[in-house]
């Protein structure tokens, strides 16, 4: 019998991931504005890869069955950490996205290649391109940011997979990578917002679902909203994000603060580097 990934929400409690590790992580052509930032200084891949094992280490030590994407060998993909990407999972199973950027697009062969081989489910996007940070499913809702990566094209198809959810499109634009790096549902009711990225109207709907934090530019570019929801109120959060850690806290939320500040000069955080296929 064939595995079958699950996932209702972003908040339930994760049983399974799917994740790679940073051996090749580098920034070659910049992709985003962090890599502009740090493309001189690159990437330290030994310290990626402590902090990698720290997280994993982390999520295990929650009950996580972490699993590990094998980084490809005759290809450099630089990019390869950032599993998320790659496809969501949701409560009719595991959907693959396609990549807009052709650095990452012979990813898809590999995550396919590893289900196939692990025995899980698995259905293919057709039209256009989606990176599944720009994907966020919060019961009957389904959130896409409509970004440089992810086109009107594979919006329709999830739309038509998706007949019996609300689909809720957030135009983002081109500042910003995925819709995770401006916007998080991290439990029921609540939601983590970078304000400026939105539309006022958008501001105002998002508002009226969600209790939201709101964080500034500097916050954003740390990746404050990039947070990963293990499930029973519990977050894993860069320590550097000192305000938002508390208000979270604040709002009754356990917060495990573990450093990834080498991996986030790519421009992904915890949940860029973690695809879920198990999460009730």
């Amino acid at each position: 019998m064939r595995k079958q990934g699950y996932a209702s929400n972003e908040y339930g409690t994760l049983k399974e991931v799917l994740m790679c590790l940073p051996e090749k992580m580098k920034i070659q052509k910049p992709l985003n504005e962090a890599q502009k930032k740090y493309k001189k200084e690159n990437i330290n891949q030994d310290k990626a890869l402590r902090q990698h094992e720290m997280l994993r280490n982390t999520l295990e030590a929650n009950g996580v069955n972490v699993r590990l994407l094998p980084v490809s060998q005759d290809k450099d993909l630089p990019e390869q950490v950032f599993t998320r990407d790659l496809g969501f999972t949701s409560d009719k199973g595991i959907f693959l996205g396609k990549m807009n950027e052709k650095i990452r697009k012979p990813e898809i062969n590999l995550v396919k290649n590893w289900l196939s081989e692990e025995n899980w489910s698995y259905e293919e996007l057709q039209n256009g391109s989606l990176e599944c940070g720009d994907l966020l499913i919060d019961g009957n809702i389904v959130f896409i940011g409509k970004s440089n990566r992810t086109t009107e094209a594979a919006i329709k198809e999830i739309e038509t997979l998706f007949f019996d959810k609300k689909i809720v499109v957030f135009p983002i634009g081109d500042k910003y990578l995925h819709l995770d790096c401006v916007f998080n549902i991290i439990s029921p009711g609540m939601a983590i917002l970078h304000p400026d990225a939105f539309s006022k109207e958008d501001v105002r709907r998002i508002s009226m679902h969600y209790r939201t934090l709101r964080v500034d530019d500097k916050e954003q570019f740390h990746l404050a909203t990039n947070i990963l929801s293990i499930g029973n109120d519990t977050v894993i959060s860069l320590p550097e994000n000192k305000r938002v850690n508390k208000h979270l806290k604040q709002w009754g939320m356990e917060v495990i603060e573990v450093d990834l500040s080498e991996i986030i000069k790519s421009g992904g955080a915890f949940r860029c580097v973690t695809f879920p296929l198990i999460k009730y």
